[in-house]
């Protein structure tokens, strides 16, 4: 069993190592999962790989392990910007607009030159009906979008985050 145990980290890890920059993004989110999973069982306090298994959960719309992950995170590092915009998408996802605003507020106040924060506090000000403020937050997107490329990105961003 142990054996096995080895040789699976072994193949998981060599994957992300094979892929460029990125890494394992392109898996399928269950194997994201387990990889991520490995990876913590040899540093629990990897702050990145938590956020990036936190982010395979929401794909998979598990939103208590997601926010489970982004807690600790939090727990470790309370200005962790990754985590903070993570907890504001999540509760997003979950209809709990007024509480994403303040986390994204947070991750805002950390670095305002993200385009995607920008877009999630878009969504969480339509969610509570306050289209100027939404309007406002996703022109500041969209000029932080210098390519085309850019503004697709939000696009994709919108409809990952709106669907249930």
């Amino acid at each position: 069993m142990r054996n096995l145990f080895f040789t699976v980290l072994i193949l998981l890890l060599s994957v992300s190592s094979a892929a460029a920059h990125g890494g394992i993004s392109k898996l399928p989110d269950s194997v994201q999962i387990m990889q991520y999973k490995m990876l913590l069982y040899m540093d629990a306090d990897d702050t990145a790989t938590r956020n990036n298994l936190a982010m395979a959960y929401f794909r998979t719309n598990e939103l208590s392990e997601a926010t489970k992950q982004l807690e600790e995170v939090l727990k470790l590092d309370a200005n962790n910007f990754d985590a903070l915009d993570g907890m504001g998408i999540v509760l997003l996802r979950q209809n709990k607009g007024a509480e994403a605003v303040k986390y994204l507020e947070r991750a805002l106040a950390l670095n305002d030159k993200d385009m995607l924060v920008h877009v999630h506090l878009s969504l969480a000000h339509k969610q509570l009906n306050q289209p100027d403020l939404a309007k406002k937050a996703l022109e500041a997107a969209e000029k932080l979008a210098a390519t085309p490329e850019a503004a697709a990105e939000i696009e994709k961003e919108i409809a990952l985050i709106s669907k249930s």
